[in-house]
């Protein structure tokens, strides 16, 4: 396969799950211990990790930026959580006690007042604390569910 080809296979994809199992099947195909050549599987390395650095261009009714798919992509698989995407932040709530360290090491911090988890940049303090309903009224949310990434809006 040549590098057109194989980036031609990566075109229209619309988030990091998808460019993943894009890559897996390819990687099936192309290693070079199932009859793919070394030269080809350095290309779709190459192609691959350009996608997850540069970004994925996203159909326009999503609202994930690479980043935010990146992080969800690494949580997606814990159990009993629940990921929630509002405005540009990602909100998590449920059993993450055993995941506490995990979540620190990609960013994560604790809000105690929500008792919840979030990742994004915070602009300061606010006086006037708002709750997760008056947030998610003003930003949108999309909660994220199950190891498939669907996306249910709430």
């Amino acid at each position: 396969m040549t590098r057109a080809e194989i980036e031609n296979e990566f075109r229209g994809i619309e988030g990091i799950n998808e460019a993943k199992k894009i890559y897996k099947d390819l990687a099936k195909r192309l290693h070079p211990d199932v009859g793919g050549s070394t030269e080809e599987f350095k290309v779709l390395n190459e192609v691959y990790n350009y996608i997850l650095e540069n970004g994925i261009d996203f159909s326009e009714d999503s609202e994930f930026d690479l980043e935010l798919e990146k992080i969800i992509s690494q949580i997606l698989h814990y159990e009993n959580i629940i990921i929630e995407v509002v405005g540009s932040w990602i909100w998590l709530q449920g059993d993450t006690r055993a995941i506490k360290e995990v979540l620190k090491g990609l960013g994560f911090k604790w809000a105690s007042k929500k008792k919840m988890w979030y990742y994004g940049e915070m602009r300061g303090r606010n006086p006037n604390q708002k709750s997760m309903d008056d947030i998610k009224a003003k930003y949108g949310c999309q909660t994220v569910q199950g190891k498939h990434s669907k996306r249910v809006s709430a």
